[in-house]
């Protein structure tokens, strides 16, 4: 049975963090994006662009999402990564905080996601804290398996 963890995983993992990183040290935010590793194990980017100029981030996902869904099926990929900025909190009693949130599918099952909280401190300073890594459902690769 698969697992949440996968070797394919860390290089997406490092990859992903290491671009939002950059946007929310830069920029402040990030909208949803991906990558995807391809069958000789080269990793690509996946852009989630809908089209239209000022798409939000539920649109923006969907549509990465559907890109990936459509690239697995006809490219056969190995693995896929989705990064997204969202508020979370672990537990009710405590308030919304800010993290990175990286969804890592393998086309053999293997599914995780890994939050990085974050708190932005002043512009162009975050701080972040240590990686939480939970189990997923699949996503991506659920049509072709």
């Amino acid at each position: 049975m698969p697992s949440h963890q996968h070797e394919d995983f860390d290089p997406l993992l490092d990859t992903l963090i290491r671009f939002a990183k950059q946007c929310l040290e830069k920029q402040g935010a990030f909208l949803p994006f991906g990558v995807a590793m391809l069958a000789d194990r080269t990793i690509s980017h996946v852009s989630g662009h809908t089209g239209k100029e000022r798409s939000g981030a539920p649109r923006v996902l969907q549509s990465l999402e559907g890109t990936l869904r459509a690239t697995a099926a006809k490219d056969g990929l190995r693995a896929v990564g989705i990064c997204v900025d969202i508020r979370f909190t672990s537990s009710p009693d405590e308030p919304k905080s800010d993290a990175i949130q990286v969804f890592l599918e393998h086309r053999e099952g293997n599914v995780v996601n890994v939050l990085l909280p974050y708190r932005k401190k002043s512009p162009g300073q975050v701080s972040y804290a240590k990686l939480i890594a939970m189990r997923a459902e699949p996503k991506i690769f659920i049509a072709i398996q």
